[in-house]
C-alpha cells in the first residue's frame, strides 16, 4: 500500500512539474511578442519624428570685392619722318652798276667850307646791371600736375597703411586691393539688400580718388537702389589716410574703381 501511494505522489508531482513548465513557456511566448510590439512602435514613432523635424537654414550673405581687372593700354609707337634738308640753292646775285659820280666843277678861287661829321655820343650806364640767378627764376605752370592719374598709369601707386612693406607697383595694388575687401566685409551692411526687396546678385560701383595729401575723395556712386548709394558712401569714407601716389616725385591725385558685390537670399 505505501509503494502505491508513493508512486501516486510522484505522478502528481510530475504532473505539477510539467504544467508549471507548460505555463512558463506560454508566458515567455506572451513576453516575447509584446517586447516585438513594443519595439516595432517604438521604431515607427522614431522614423515619423525623424521625418517630421525641421532644419533652419542659414541665410548669413557675405559681401567682397572683385580683384581689380588691369586696364589694357593700346601703346601706338608714334612714327617720326626724318626729313632731309634741301639746300636752296643760291640765286646769283647781279650788283647793280654804280651810277658814275657827278662832278661839280668849283672854281678855284672859291672858298669851301669845312664839312663838319656827326659825333655820337654813348652815355655810360649811371647805375650797375643785375645780374639774374637762374636758381631764382620761378618754373613755368604745368597742367600735367593737375592730371588726375589712373591707379595703374601713375609712376608710384599710393601706400595703404599696413602696406608699407610692399616693394613695388604690384605689390602695392594687391594690398590695397586685400585692405579694402576685409573693410568692406566688416563695414558693410548686407542685411540692407533683403530690407530693401531684393534678391540675386547686387553691384555697387564706387569712383574715387586719393587726393595730393592722401585723403579719399568720392568721385561717382552707381548701384541698383539710393539707398545702397548712401551705405556704400558711408563705408568708403571710413578709408584711412594714405601715402600719396607720385609722379616725377611730385604728388599727384589717382582715381580708383572699387566693385562692391554680394548676394541677397530671401
Amino acid at each position: 500500500m505505501s509503494k502505491s501511494k508513493n508512486s501516486h505522489d510522484v505522478v502528481r508531482q510530475n504532473n505539477k512539474t510539467l504544467k508549471k513548465s507548460q505555463k512558463h513557456e506560454v508566458n515567455l511566448q506572451k513576453n516575447s511578442t509584446l517586447y516585438f510590439q513594443i519595439g516595432l512602435i517604438i521604431c515607427l514613432l522614431a522614423s515619423y519624428t525623424a521625418l517630421e523635424m525641421t532644419f533652419a537654414v542659414n541665410n548669413d550673405t557675405y559681401a567682397y570685392i572683385e580683384p581689380l581687372e588691369d586696364e589694357i593700354y593700346d601703346m601706338v609707337p608714334e612714327s617720326f619722318v626724318v626729313e632731309k634738308k634741301i639746300e636752296a640753292k643760291k640765286q646769283p646775285v647781279f650788283k647793280k652798276p654804280k651810277e658814275p659820280q657827278r662832278f661839280e666843277v668849283v672854281d678855284n678861287d672859291a672858298k669851301v667850307e669845312k664839312a663838319t661829321e656827326e659825333i655820337v655820343s654813348i652815355e655810360k650806364p649811371t647805375k650797375p646791371t643785375k645780374v639774374i640767378d637762374p636758381d631764382s627764376l620761378v618754373p613755368d605752370y604745368d597742367p600735367r600736375e593737375e592730371e588726375t592719374y589712373s591707379i595703374l598709369a601713375v609712376q608710384k601707386v599710393p601706400i595703404y597703411p599696413g602696406c608699407e612693406s610692399a616693394k613695388n607697383n604690384t605689390e602695392r595694388r594687391a594690398c590695397m586691393s586685400q585692405k579694402l575687401g576685409k573693410l568692406i566685409q566688416r563695414k558693410f551692411d548686407t542685411g540692407l539688400g533683403s530690407d530693401l526687396g531684393l534678391n540675386g546678385r547686387q553691384k555697387i560701383y564706387v569712383n574715387f580718388k586719393i587726393n595730393k595729401e592722401g585723403n579719399v575723395e568720392i568721385q561717382k556712386i552707381r548701384s541698383p537702389h539710393q539707398k545702397l548709394d548712401k551705405e556704400a558712401k558711408r563705408v568708403v569714407n571710413k578709408i584711412p589716410k594714405m601715402q600719396p601716389g607720385k609722379n616725377n616725385d611730385r604728388a599727384v591725385e589717382v582715381s580708383y574703381n572699387l566693385p562692391i558685390i554680394f548676394d541677397v537670399q530671401n
